[in-house]
């Protein structure tokens, strides 16, 4: 596996959603303590979020048309930046728990990126560690 990067994209079990499940999550950044940051992508956008004005407007769309894993336009949840340690991931990859499965485009990249940094949800120190 070459180095996990920005715009990364990754398949993986979470026991931390609701039910438990194989997310699909695109990799922001990274902290010198080596966690990463990143977005869940989902299939569809919750009503929770709809009603959130600052969350709804985090919920980028991407298309199977530029990502051949998906079946359907999905959106990645820019709303919420979770963490996960590296060493984590990687063994998961090495186990074959874990699959990585693109990248970003390089204008989906510069779209995710420009929305955080302009965005009140996130804390300065979070945009300085993984953005």
């Amino acid at each position: 596996m070459k180095t996990i990067q920005r715009g990364d994209i990754f398949i993986r079990h979470f026991d931390t959603t609701t039910p438990p499940k194989q997310k699909f999550f695109v990799v922001m950044g990274e902290t010198e303590t080596e966690l990463l940051g990143y977005f869940f992508v989902n299939s569809n956008i919750n009503k929770y979020i709809e009603r959130h004005t600052a969350f709804f407007e985090m919920q980028m769309s991407i298309s199977p048309t530029d990502y051949s894993f998906l079946t359907y336009t999905s959106f990645i949840a820019a709303h919420k930046l979770d963490k996960l340690s590296k060493a984590t991931l990687i063994e998961e990859l090495n186990n074959s728990k874990a699959t990585y499965k693109g990248k970003l485009t390089q204008e989906d990249r510069e779209r995710l990126l420009d929305a955080v940094l302009r965005s009140d949800l996130f804390s300065e120190n979070e945009k300085k560690l993984f953005i």
